[in-house]
């Protein structure tokens, strides 16, 4: 039950856990994309508000046309930003997760190829001198 917990020092009555919970390292990346598609989407409406707008109008009007034309856009901003940085989250951890895994896996199957060597070795009265697995990438206790 322990694993379940967000942070297992604080108590359980003193954890807070919210749906809207953001990662710290992802603040940036929120701001900077919902920026950057708050003024591609407005870019494009004012674009098209003076290619479509009559001769003689104002910039001004054209503009603020635009900008407002962008506002119905709002809602779907904040929601592909999310979609775009939570998903790029969930497919970096699907991928580190995966590649921890495929290491774990392959230490632990050299781990049991030299225990049945050395296993072997024993029971056949041999001398055994190879060095365990994590002696080979360095990782051993030294």
């Amino acid at each position: 039950m322990q694993e379940d917990r967000l942070n297992p020092e604080l108590n359980p009555e003193e954890e807070v856990q919210a749906v809207w919970s953001i990662r710290q390292t992802s603040i940036p990346a929120y701001f900077i994309l919902s920026g950057l598609l708050f003024i591609l989407f407005n870019g494009l409406h004012i674009w098209r508000g003076f290619a479509n707008a009559p001769t003689g109008t104002a910039a001004a009007d054209i503009i603020l046309s635009g900008l407002h034309d962008a506002s119905g856009m709002v809602p779907w901003i904040v929601l592909a930003t999310i979609l775009l940085v939570e998903g790029r989250f969930m497919l970096v951890e699907r991928y580190l997760k995966a590649r921890y895994f495929q290491g774990k896996a392959d230490a632990n199957q050299a781990w049991r190829g030299w225990l049945e060597r050395k296993a072997t070795a024993e029971r056949e009265g041999r001398p055994f001198d190879e060095p365990p697995p994590d002696a080979l990438t360095g990782k051993g206790d030294k």
